[in-house]
């Protein structure tokens, strides 16, 4: 599985998004140095009825991840389309909740106006 294979996969079911990032996740955490790097090389595609957050929310994952794993960063992540205008912050957080993301997301989230929780990649 690759970050392109999620949004093709989300395309067909966008309410499953969340279980094609976990179902990657997985996958990226059992895989070789070379495998991750395959794993995050190929640029998600947009499809229609794609959130505004979702391609955004795959460059966040696949910087932190190559930051994590001291992969090269693939340089699609940094292109300009993949920072949201106006904040997305998870869950639909209010009040408190949202302080909280805005206080503990990871950087590569941030600078995409994107404000998650802290532990959003990790896996039980």
């Amino acid at each position: 599985m690759t970050v392109w294979d999620i949004a093709r996969e989300a395309a067909a079911d966008i309410d499953q998004f969340a279980i094609h990032c976990g179902n990657f996740l997985d996958a990226f955490y059992r895989a070789t140095p070379e495998q991750r790097k395959r794993m995050v090389q190929r640029e998600p595609e947009a499809h229609p009825g794609f959130p505004d957050y979702m391609l955004p929310f795959l460059a966040a994952m696949t910087h932190k991840l190559c930051n994590d794993y001291q992969l090269e960063c693939p340089t699609w992540v940094h292109r300009k389309q993949y920072t949201l205008s106006e904040p997305h912050f998870w869950l639909n957080a209010t009040g408190n909740l949202r302080r909280v993301l805005l206080e503990e997301s990871p950087t590569e989230f941030k600078i995409r106006n994107l404000f998650v929780t802290a532990n959003t990649l990790f896996r039980a």
